[in-house]
């Protein structure tokens, strides 16, 4: 079920990513903005954010354009100055417009950014897994993307702890300004599509075969305990 990694993880490190898109859901407003980044955004706020019939949810569903949920954010603002909107951005994603801060800072435009930071092209990674092959040029050095915000004028915070993750999301929202989030994702959190085809599951055993044999069992080992640790929660 869709809950199974939502719920009781309140202590769990690193921090789910779809328990941060929950906990989103249920403080943001009833009428609320949301712009999703192309890769794992798209799958966090599709699976976790309710559209209620009086949210919009925007994103380049239709093409693999990275960075696009800051400056769709950044147009619905200046469009909506009333509405609550909300950049559900990905660090890969936000790394590649990072100018767009000082234009949300200069313009005083209100957005808030919520960044799923798993220092890793996550969706790119996963697709590389499904084929067979082991992930290569996915991952990205550690960046303080919340330090760099409060560097650009906005309200910024930095979350590791799970705990902390509710009362963020809510000071963030709640700050009469540009805001920003940053949450420190679990890397190994894959992205289950609704139907698992047989070629999908060989490429992936393929791939996790040459990681075991290349870089040893200790990764594979991580990522197998990322996605089944919540198994007896279903």
């Amino acid at each position: 079920p869709i809950g199974s990694y939502t719920r009781n993880v309140e202590k769990m490190k690193p921090i789910h990513p779809e328990y941060v898109a929950h906990i989103l859901n249920e403080v943001a407003d009833k009428d609320a903005v949301f712009t999703a980044d192309t890769g794992m955004c798209n799958v966090w706020t599709a699976r976790y954010i309710d559209p209620l019939g009086t949210r919009r949810l925007i994103g380049s569903f239709l093409h693999g354009s990275m960075a696009n949920a800051l400056p769709m954010a950044l147009g619905a603002q200046a469009s909506h100055p009333g509405r609550q909107v909300i950049s559900v951005s990905g660090d890969g994603g936000l790394s590649m417009l990072l100018g767009e801060l000082v234009t949300a800072r200069m313009l005083n435009l209100p957005v808030k950014v919520i960044v799923f930071n798993n220092s890793t092209l996550g969706m790119v990674k996963l697709e590389m897994l499904v084929n067979g092959l082991p992930d290569f040029g996915t991952d990205v050095h550690d960046v303080n993307y919340a330090g760099i915000a409060q560097a650009a004028g906005f309200h910024s915070q930095r979350v590791d702890d799970p705990k902390q993750v509710r009362q963020a999301l809510t000071d963030a929202l709640e700050f009469d300004g540009p805001a920003l989030v940053e949450v420190l994702t679990d890397p190994n959190a894959l992205s289950l599509p609704p139907e698992i085809k047989g070629e999908q599951m060989i490429g992936f055993a393929t791939a996790m075969s040459k990681v075991v044999l290349n870089r040893g069992a200790g990764e594979a080992v991580s990522m197998a305990t990322s996605n089944m640790r919540n198994i007896p929660r279903f």
